[in-house]
């Protein structure tokens, strides 16, 4: 196997390209991706995104073989296309949301179903709740085709939240990192399929007070590194022994 030379100059993208291409590993493992569909990307620099070729499935994805876009999707570097319709919202929500530095965008089972439920809503009754229900936007309308006013609209509906989740659709989730991107993915996937386990056990459901609910408490914040990103740390250690080559 080749052994990247990493050069001073590109340590930051090419750190981004390892966690990016783990990313796309993790969510094919759980389940989260449909055949070649879905698109992940982060911000390297201005005006430059790395993103998923159209052609790849997410077990063929390396840290090498990501693109690197401009904001109107044209490939700057690597081999592939760009699906455009995908990615035309990406950029302009990397630069108009705060903390969207990366965005994961998938149809998870649990979370889509929610979505796919009109008014559906996570229950407020695990912790998962306590610690991302601020962090939630719930976009009732189906979108229209991607063009300006409907950037626009996204932007004022979502604001400074970090997970969407969009009627008829799925879920993105941005961050300043892809460590709190990835994060918040899981856990609101793990968030869905709670709630939707919980209602059909044919029981009351419990519901978290007002001030528990909106304590959001900072976890493990006495540690190092940041949870999110030992979460993250975690699988690429799992993905080192098991499927190595996505760092290639």
């Amino acid at each position: 196997m080749t052994v990247h030379q990493i050069r001073p100059a590109d340590t930051a993208e090419r750190q981004a390209r390892i966690e990016l291409a783990g990313c796309f590993r993790i969510a094919n493992r759980l389940g989260w991706n449909e055949g070649i569909a879905n698109h992940f990307s982060v911000e390297v620099a201005p005006d430059r995104y790395l993103l998923n070729p159209y052609e790849l499935h997410f077990r063929e994805i390396t840290a090498s073989n990501l693109l690197l876009v401009d904001g109107k999707g044209d490939v700057i570097s690597g081999e592939g296309q760009v699906r455009r319709a995908a990615f035309f919202l990406h950029p302009r929500l990397h630069t108009l949301l705060p903390r969207a530095k990366a965005i994961i965008h998938a149809h998870p089972p649990y979370a889509t179903a929610i979505c796919c439920v009109k008014g559906g809503r996570l229950d407020h009754s695990s912790a998962h709740a306590m610690l991302f229900a601020r962090q939630v936007c719930y976009d009732d309308e189906m979108g229209g085709p991607p063009n300006e006013d409907e950037i626009q609209r996204v932007v004022r509906k979502v604001g400074d939240k970090t997970i969407i989740m969009h009627a008829m659709h799925g879920v993105t989730t941005v961050g300043n990192t892809v460590a709190d991107a990835f994060d918040n993915f899981y856990f609101v996937e793990k968030w869905a399929q709670l709630t939707i386990l919980s209602r059909q056990m044919g029981q009351p459901v419990h519901r978290m007070s007002d001030n528990t609910l909106w304590a959001s408490p900072d976890r493990d914040k006495t540690l190092t590194p940041r949870a999110q990103q030992a979460h993250l740390n975690a699988w690429l250690r799992v993905l080192d022994r098991e499927e190595p080559d996505y760092k290639d």
